[in-house]
């Protein structure tokens, strides 16, 4: 029986990945910060910021199960607004759960997979990573964190078994639109934009694909024998990064800024 190992669990995309690696026979373990219960599906209480607690998690599931084969680093958040607006608490924030996260987790999983001479990590990114959304500028910042790392930590880890796969979902239909932290105390200068720029994202993000189809695409990338090093959910969001590729960028840059936004009023 395949082992795995999934962060933020308890919600979105980590939760229905859960139940659903659990369905298909795999013994899955699910971190979340708060309390959860998802059918034969073992909750783990932890935050990934913390690193005492991530160690002692990751090594508390390899006693029981003697290997680690998969994992799943999911937990993440948002926060939105202007760059000038934005507290040093929330960007500090931002990039702990969405990269210091991924790091904590996957340095203590690492020796584990090591020692077993096979392993594979996949890393949720976004799509936003490829495409730095105004407004969300330190998700995406933190997001392409998560992307580098990954490409980074292939080429180091593929001498011993382990594979590497960074996910770049785009919209998908989940809580975290409602949990957006938004700035307290935005600049008014840029209230309306930021407003428009948000709204058109949430519209976006709950007509978007649902957790089960994003589920069903990182099952089958789990089950490849060499999985692909970047994986984009979505096909319209796969013709925007291939078309990214050949456009200027600052042309691209433009149209994302037509498109999130909008001019000064």
């Amino acid at each position: 029986m395949k082992v795995a190992i999934i962060t933020g669990a308890s919600q979105g995309i980590g939760c229905e990945l859960s139940g659903f690696l659990a369905n298909k026979g795999m013994k899955v373990y699910g971190i979340a910060r708060s309390d959860f219960s998802i059918s034969n599906v073992v909750s783990l209480k932890g935050d990934v910021t913390n690193e005492e607690e991530i160690s002692s998690l990751i090594n508390h599931v390899y006693e029981i199960e003697g290997k680690i084969d998969y994992l799943i680093n999911n937990a993440g958040m948002g926060i939105s607004g202007s760059v000038e607006a934005s507290s040093t608490f929330d960007v500090r924030r931002i990039f702990e759960v969405n990269f210091i996260g991924t790091f904590l987790t996957t340095k203590y999983t690492l020796p584990l997979m090591r020692a077993n001479g096979c392993g594979k990590i996949l890393n949720v990114g976004s799509v936003a990573s490829e495409f730095s959304i105004p407004f969300q500028t330190f998700y995406s910042s933190s997001k392409a964190a998560v992307k580098t790392f990954s490409e980074g930590l292939a080429n180091e880890v593929s001498p011993y078994g382990i594979g590497v796969s960074v996910i770049l979902p785009g919209d998908i239909k989940t809580n975290f639109t409602k949990n957006r932290r938004k700035n307290e105390n935005e600049i008014d200068v840029y209230e309306k934009r930021v407003e428009k720029s948000i709204g058109v994202m949430e519209k976006d993000e709950q007509n978007g694909m649902s957790t089960l189809y994003a589920s069903k695409v990182i099952y089958k990338t789990m089950l490849r024998k060499k999985m692909p090093l970047v994986k984009v959910i979505g096909n319209k969001y796969k013709v925007m990064i291939f078309l990214k590729r050949l456009l200027p960028v600052k042309l691209v840059n433009k149209i994302v800024g037509i498109l999130y936004a909008f001019k000064k009023e």
